[in-house]
């Protein structure tokens, strides 16, 4: 009996550490009534002035949130809150000449010696902080206890095959974590 404990657990381990390196999301527009109340004020006072947000409710296989998608001052914002409202990151979507030469050439590097080939779908300049640091950084352009993070997914091919990756990397562009991005049959549909 124990045995067999013992092996069903280590299977479950097992099994959500690799659910841990795999992104599976799916996402869906919704209204803003069915948006939590205390995410559109912080949304509101962080992003003042006229925009249009859209919002997704996101769910994964461990959690559920909301985005707000919007332009605002000549720049793309996904701005993530978790199930109860609160701010989880502010992301910026960004082109690679943008990015300081250091993180490109981290980069560089990283892509040449992990993969045989790769091209880059979209980057974006993630921000976490404290909601209130987070806050000021918006209305006020005060940066402190702001960590600085990249987000990329990029389609790469490697001795695993060829796959479509997510990584994020730290403000000096070094790996931090790497996700296959598992896309579901309905996203690879033609028409």
């Amino acid at each position: 009996m124990e045995k067999r404990i013992f092996i069903i657990f280590g299977f479950m381990i097992c099994c959500l550490h690799l659910s841990a390196q795999e992104k599976i999301e799916r996402e869906r527009g919704i209204g803003l009534d069915d948006v939590p109340k205390q995410a559109v004020k912080w949304l509101d006072d962080a992003f003042e002035g006229e925009k249009k947000v859209q919002w997704y409710e996101e769910q994964s296989a461990d959690k559920l949130s909301y985005e707000a998608k919007f332009d605002w001052n000549q720049h793309f914002y996904s701005v993530e809150f978790d199930s109860e409202g609160i701010i989880e990151d502010i992301e910026i979507l960004k082109r690679w000449e943008d990015l300081p030469e250091n993180v490109r050439t981290e980069l560089k590097k990283f892509f040449k010696k992990t993969f045989s080939r790769h091209r880059i779908e979209k980057i974006q300049l993630q921000y976490t902080g404290s909601p209130d640091d987070l806050e000021d950084l918006m209305d006020e352009d005060e940066s402190d206890d702001i960590t600085i993070r990249y987000e990329l997914e990029y389609y790469g091919v490697n001795q695993e095959g060829k796959h479509v990756w997510e990584g994020l990397f730290d403000d000096k562009g070094a790996l931090i974590e790497q996700r296959k991005i598992v896309q579901r049959p309905t996203d690879n549909l033609n028409y």
